[in-house]
C-alpha cells in the first residue's frame, strides 16, 4: 500500500511539476510542397511533445516548431528525409523565459507601471485602480464577471463626453501572449496622458471599453514561476484528461458558427473549441456584457493577439464568402497598417483570416460582426514574425506599443473618412 501511495504521489507530482524548457529549440521549417506538408503532419502526430507555434498558410511559408532536446534528432531526420530546409530561431527557450521573468520581478509591486518589463495581473489591476482615482470623471472600472477560478475579469471604460460611439478591445485571451496586455496598458496610458493632437482626437471623441487581460486564470498561471510560461488556453479542467490537456481555446468558444472550421474537438489540442459554445464562463461574460449595449454603439471590436503582424477581419470560416462591408474592413485595416509602418517600418499584412492566414470559427471578431453587427471587427496579431514568437523580449514592448498606437490613429481616421464613425466631434 505504501509503495502504491508513493507511485500515486510521484504521478501527481509529475503532472504538476513546473514546465522546464531548458535547451528546447524553435526551428523554422520552410514547407514547399504537399509531400513535405504531410511529413510535418505525421511529425506532429508522432511527436506530441513538439509544439507547433503557428499554422501553414501556403506552400513556401514556414512553420515555427518548438522541439525538446530529446526529440531533436527525430525532427532533424524527418526534415532530412523530406528535404525540408530549416533554421534555428531560438536556441534555448528557457533562457528567453527566464529573461522575461527577471524583468517582471525586478521592480517592487508598489511602484508605478512602466513599459520596460512585463507585469503580472496584480500589478496591472492595481494600476487600473490608480487610474480611476486619478481620472475619476473620465475613467471607471468595470467587471464583466468572474473566471472559472473566481478572479474578477476587469476592464476600464474611458469617456470624455456624452454622445460618442465606442470601441471594445479585449486582450490576452491567450495566456502566453504577454505583449498584448503590455501593449494595451500603454495604449490606455496614452489615451489619458498623451498630448499629441491625433491621440487626443481619438481619445476624446470615442468611448473606450478595454479589458487588458481576459484570460485571467491562464495569464496568472503563466506568470507563476512554478508553472508553464507557454500555456495558451483557459484553466478549466477537461474531465478525464491530465493537466496538459486542460482548458479551452477561448478564441474558438464564442457562440457564432462554433466549430465550423479551424477548431479542434480534441481537448489536448491548442485550438480545442470546448464541448459546446460558451462552455467557458469568461466568453459568456464577454458576450453578455456587450449585448446590453445598443447595436449602433460599438463601431470597432479588437481582439489583441501575438504573433505574426496581421490585421485579420471576418470571415474566418470561409474564403469563398466575404462580409457585406468587406471593402470598408480592408480600407480601415490598410489605414492601420500604413500608419503603423511609418514609425519603425514594421509591415502588417491585412485581409480576412481565411484568405491571409488560416480558417477559424467561434472567434470574438466573427461573433462581434455576425451577431452584434459591429462593422469593424479585427483580430490584430502584434510583433513579431517569428524570431522570438510568444517570447518577445521586454526591450520591444515600447516599440510595439507605440506603433500600435500609431496604427489605431490611422484606423480611426479611415473609419471617420468612410463615415463608419459618424458625427465626428
Amino acid at each position: 500500500m505504501k509503495f502504491f501511495s508513493a507511485l500515486v504521489f510521484l504521478a501527481l507530482l509529475a503532472q504538476f511539476t513546473a514546465a522546464d524548457y531548458s535547451n528546447y529549440k524553435v526551428l523554422k521549417a520552410t514547407i514547399k510542397n504537399a509531400k513535405q506538408y504531410e511529413a510535418v503532419k505525421q511529425l506532429k502526430l508522432s511527436t506530441p511533445e513538439c509544439q507547433f507555434w503557428n499554422e501553414l498558410r501556403n506552400f513556401g511559408d514556414s512553420l515555427d516548431i518548438m522541439v525538446p532536446p530529446g526529440s531533436l534528432d527525430i525532427v532533424k531526420t524527418q526534415f532530412a528525409n523530406n528535404s525540408i530546409v530549416f533554421e534555428e530561431k531560438i536556441g534555448n527557450v528557457q533562457a528567453l523565459i527566464d529573461r522575461s521573468y527577471y524583468h517582471q520581478v525586478s521592480r517592487n509591486v508598489e511602484e508605478i507601471m512602466e513599459w520596460t518589463e512585463y507585469h503580472d495581473l496584480p500589478v496591472i489591476e492595481r494600476w487600473m485602480e490608480s487610474l480611476v482615482a486619478k481620472f475619476p470623471r473620465q475613467v471607471s472600472l468595470f467587471s464583466i464577471g468572474k473566471s472559472y477560478q473566481g478572479r474578477d475579469i476587469k476592464g476600464l471604460r474611458i469617456s470624455y463626453k456624452y454622445g460618442n460611439k465606442a470601441v471594445f478591445i479585449e486582450s490576452n485571451i491567450h495566456a502566453r501572449e504577454w505583449i498584448t496586455s503590455a501593449t494595451i496598458t500603454f495604449f490606455i496610458d496614452q489615451l489619458l496622458h498623451s498630448r499629441r493632437p491625433a491621440v487626443r482626437e481619438i481619445a476624446e471623441n470615442l468611448d473606450w471599453y478595454i479589458i487588458p487581460v481576459l484570460n485571467v486564470d491562464g495569464f496568472a498561471y503563466t506568470h507563476a514561476h512554478s508553472n508553464n510560461r507557454l500555456w495558451r488556453k483557459s484553466r478549466r479542467p477537461n474531465e478525464g484528461y491530465i493537466e496538459k490537456c486542460w482548458g479551452v481555446d477561448m478564441n474558438r468558444n464564442f457562440d457564432y458558427l462554433w466549430m465550423s472550421a479551424g477548431a479542434s474537438d480534441d481537448p489536448c489540442d491548442e485550438t480545442f473549441a470546448g464541448p459546446k459554445p460558451l462552455s467557458e464562463r469568461e466568453i459568456e461574460h464577454v458576450q453578455n456584457y456587450i449585448v446590453q449595449f445598443p447595436d449602433d454603439y460599438f463601431k470597432i471590436y479588437i481582439s489583441l493577439h501575438s504573433y505574426g503582424q496581421y490585421v485579420l477581419s471576418p470571415w474566418g470560416h470561409t474564403a469563398e464568402e466575404f462580409p457585406a462591408n468587406y471593402d470598408d474592413m480592408l480600407y480601415a485595416a490598410k489605414g492601420f497598417a500604413d500608419a503603423l509602418y511609418r514609425r519603425y517600418q514594421t509591415v502588417f499584412t491585412y485581409g480576412s483570416s481565411s484568405t491571409v492566414l488560416y480558417k477559424v470559427s467561434g472567434s470574438g471578431k466573427e461573433w462581434a460582426y455576425g451577431f452584434k453587427n459591429i462593422p469593424i471587427p479585427y483580430t490584430i496579431e502584434l510583433r513579431d514574425k517569428g524570431k522570438y514568437g510568444f517570447l518577445l523580449p521586454p526591450e520591444q514592448i515600447l516599440e510595439t506599443a507605440y506603433e500600435f498606437l500609431d496604427g489605431f490613429v490611422g484606423l480611426v481616421r479611415t473609419c471617420v473618412e468612410r463615415n463608419i464613425i459618424p458625427n465626428w466631434k
